[in-house]
């Protein structure tokens, strides 16, 4: 399991190529786990907000962009395009901006942007069954143009 993470964070910003299941799933559980540790040691020591701030946004940020290409490798390895990648990561991104922005200010009440958020929302969730689907399917066994089967590598 330390081999699929150390190889994950070697091939962090690696697009191009194929990731076995095992190469994706095994780093999500590494970083659910990683993240649980570091919220017991900010639970744990008291230290400044900015700090912990400023340590989880930078952590937040590592992972996801590694979680991204893994993601896209994975896709690869099933012989798909990057394109449902691309848009998870673009609407985790935007939400994740648009929060950072509200933090502070209340928000209004406006019922078409409330339905316009609320049909985003269920496309995405969409999405991100059809992800999950394909990141726990079996890549292809031949070679693709994404290149050759990372089992007959290992």
């Amino acid at each position: 399991m330390l081999h699929y993470y150390k190889l994950f964070w070697l091939n962090a910003l690696d697009v191009k190529g194929r990731a076995r299941r095992k190469e994706f799933w095994y780093p999500f559980l590494m970083n659910i786990l990683v993240n649980i540790i570091i919220g017991v040691i900010f639970f744990v020591l008291p230290l400044p907000a900015i700090l912990e701030e400023t340590v989880s946004w930078l952590v937040y940020i590592l992972m996801l962009v590694a979680m991204f290409t893994v993601t896209v490798r994975r896709f690869h390895d099933v012989g798909m395009t990057m394109l449902i990648p691309i848009i998870i990561y673009l609407v985790t991104v935007a939400n994740d901006v648009s929060e950072f922005i509200n933090k502070d200010i209340q928000s209004f009440d406006n019922s078409a942007l409330t339905i316009i958020a609320v049909i985003v929302g269920v496309i995405y969730i969409v999405i991100l069954i059809v992800s999950l689907a394909v990141c726990c399917t079996s890549g292809k066994k031949e070679t693709n143009k994404y290149g050759v089967n990372p089992k007959t590598i290992d």
